[in-house]
């Protein structure tokens, strides 16, 4: 048993060398998956999980109750953002997962909880989940901070109707083998509200893609800001009607191009900054034509349809609230600051108080 196990290692070891595929839409649908084939699971992995065990134990069927603590959801931590095709700022978005296939980064995702991620469907359909490992508070990937957390992945759920065909409901669960330890620097993006459709906002997204159409992805975390079409504009693009579904949500400049996700964006985060100056999940970069070609917008997939399944498959976590909206001030008069040492020294107590893990 000894030698069969050292050579099924051995054979996985050797996809270290294969090139990590370029995703995130180099054209359509069919071309992203062809870009996957390389990393797809192989049927001597499907032996090796017949050796590991069931896909998933029986008690998760019917989850514990667990102690969950008071956190919000959504808050960057930084007053000072950069703006647009740009590296963030260390930590900025503390719900960032770079996703992993035998140490390698290839696809990003979002913590939506302290047990679980959300991505695209693509980027883990065909995988074999025991492999992919997800990491979390990374910014810089070649000079890895020591804040990192690592986790593997211990069951992967991908929505029942997610189509390789184009794309549809392109959406995927990612539970950790064990919860995170939410806080200051690591704390979930909030789910979108299901009523809004966003067109005519601005969203900001995130990850680690290549900063050209074809280039290698970035060492570092970026973002850039794109603005939310409606349904009609996204399908009077190249794309046309039939291309985009009510499960999809568009962003980008259609007339010049300039700014858009690229390939290694897939399955990270679309935000838009909601009540209480939280941000929250509208999108998950799905697919697009090219990157940031004129009339041909960034795809994601529209996170608002699916928040009735994303609650039902992860009540086994502890999710975190979104900030209320802070109630305008029914007073005229400017309010008095308290410039002296003691209230200095209460406000520093309170901003230490607050910097605590939950």
């Amino acid at each position: 048993m000894g030698y069969f196990s050292v050579l099924i290692f051995l054979l996985a070891a050797l996809r270290l060398s294969w090139a990590t595929p370029s995703l995130r839409g180099v054209s359509e649908p069919e071309r992203i998956l062809d870009s996957l084939a390389q990393l797809r699971q192989s049927s001597f992995l499907d032996w090796i999980q017949s050796i590991l065990g069931p896909e998933v134990p029986a008690e998760w069927s019917s989850p514990a109750k667990r102690e969950c603590s008071e956190c919000s959801c959504g808050s960057v931590n930084t007053r000072h953002r950069i703006v647009g095709g740009q590296e963030t700022e260390v930590h900025e978005y503390p719900w960032m997962i770079m996703l992993m296939w035998f140490g390698n980064f290839y696809c990003g995702a979002s913590l939506v909880n302290d047990q679980y991620a959300l991505t695209a469907a693509h980027c883990v359909n065909g995988f074999y989940h025991r492999l992919i490992t997800v990491r979390l508070l990374e910014h810089n990937r070649q000079d890895s901070n020591v804040k990192i957390v690592d986790r593997r992945v211990a069951r992967v759920l991908i929505h029942p109707n997610y189509s390789t065909r184009n794309f549809d409901s392109d959406i995927a669960l990612i539970r950790f083998n064990e919860p995170v330890r939410l806080g200051i620097d690591m704390h979930p993006v909030c789910l979108p509200i299901p009523s809004e459709s966003y067109a005519g906002q601005t969203a900001v997204v995130t990850g680690w893609g290549a900063l050209s159409e074809g280039g290698p992805v970035s060492d570092t975390l970026q973002e850039v800001e794109v603005p939310i079409l409606s349904q009609q504009e996204c399908r009077e693009s190249n794309y046309g009607e039939a291309k985009i579904t009510d499960n999809m949500i568009c962003a980008g400049y259609v007339e010049q191009g300039g700014k858009d996700s690229c390939q290694g964006d897939s399955g990270g985060p679309m935000h838009v900054l909601g009540s209480g100056e939280a941000y929250q999940l509208a999108g998950i970069v799905s697919w697009g034509e090219g990157c940031a070609k004129p009339n041909a917008p960034g795809v994601y997939t529209r996170v608002s349809n699916f928040n009735q399944w994303i609650e039902e498959n992860t009540r086994d976590a502890c999710s975190c609230a979104q900030p209320a909206e802070a109630p305008e001030s029914s007073s005229t008069e400017p309010a008095e600051e308290n410039t002296t040492p003691e209230a200095g020294a209460a406000e520093e107590s309170e901003v230490a108080e607050a910097n605590k893990l939950v």
